[in-house]
């Protein structure tokens, strides 16, 4: 995340972002059956909602969990409507989502019958923590140390409960402000709002006790 996004205040969060024109146009010739309208939409929200699957899931399925989100959601486009400043956005951050959670439990359904998992995390060049690591150098050292942090914080995240994952990568990893959030998670901005402060609170306890040495990230 660039240093911009962690200077969001509050209030700002607090916003919504209104769909505009040219948002609505595309949706509305999409839902009429043109796959090049879609294809634009695809190609705008795209990395957003990769890095939601990264975030969420790991980098070692997101490129599919990515197809089969856009494939959710063009098979459910018809039945999408605006409602008032909700934009295109949060309705497929919604759908983002519940897929990833979808993964998560499958996950943990296939390992209680195969086991933990052997799975490896891959690197991302887009990871989560950039806001947290200022690149002020590109010398060995430094990069060393901005990936030991990246890598850090996914596995940290992943150790949350799906909905505390949800709502830490959808405000603090992506910087959805609080009404998109809560739209896309379907809950009252005053429950995203305690979800977000158990799930903080939740992860500084455990990034303690990683910098004391207490809590193994090895895979």
């Amino acid at each position: 995340m660039d240093d911009t996004r962690q200077d969001v205040s509050r209030d700002a969060r607090s916003q919504p972002h209104p769909p505009d024109d040219s948002e609505r146009e595309l949706v509305a010739q999409a839902q009429q059956g043109s796959l090049e309208a879609f294809a634009i939409l695809v190609d705008t929200h795209h990395t957003g909602v990769y890095r939601i699957a990264c975030r969420m899931c790991g980098d070692q399925d997101a490129t599919d969990l990515t197809q089969e989100i856009f494939l959710r959601a063009l098979r459910a486009l018809r039945r999408f409507q605006y409602q008032g400043q909700a934009s295109f956005r949060t309705w497929l951050y919604r759908i983002a989502v519940n897929a990833c959670i979808n993964e998560i439990r499958r996950r943990k359904r296939r390992s209680q019958i195969e086991g933990p998992s052997l799975d490896e995390e891959l690197d991302s060049e887009d990871g989560p923590m950039d806001r947290v690591v200022p690149d002020e150098s590109h010398s060995p050292h430094v990069l060393a140390e901005r990936e030991r942090v990246r890598r850090a914080v996914r596995k940290i995240v992943q150790m949350l409960s799906p909905k505390h994952r949800a709502v830490l990568t959808l405000v603090d990893l992506e910087g959805s402000n609080y009404e998109e959030a809560a739209a896309a998670l379907g809950i009252p901005i005053g429950t995203l709002k305690s979800r977000l402060a158990r799930a903080r609170a939740q992860f500084a306890i455990r990034w303690k006790r990683y910098e004391a040495g207490e809590l193994s990230l090895d895979d």
